[in-house]
């Protein structure tokens, strides 16, 4: 991960634990599913789930592909860091 993006990451007010967790877990292997993740943080699916929807709106993570019912989330190479109910300054 770039510097400059972990600088910013660590100013998000936003992000909690498990968040850092994905990402952080995602730096290392490139690519995960939710299922793959939650058997090695030792915690739920649906926890999971949660942070991830949460990081891709944030435009932090984005899906890389889906198998079936898997999908694999990967690091956005190129974030936004667009927090939820953020103005954007073109918006104002």
């Amino acid at each position: 991960m770039k510097s400059d993006i972990s600088i910013k990451l660590s100013k998000l007010k936003e992000i909690t634990t498990y968040h850092y967790k994905v990402i952080l877990y995602l730096d290392g292997v490139g690519e995960a599913t939710q299922t793959q993740m939650s058997k090695e943080f030792e915690t739920t699916k649906q926890r999971v789930n949660k942070v991830c929807k949460e990081l891709a709106s944030m435009d932090i993570i984005q899906v890389k592909r889906t198998e079936g019912r898997n999908v694999f989330w990967t690091l956005n190479p190129k974030p936004e860091f667009q927090i939820i109910g953020q103005l954007k300054l073109e918006d104002i």
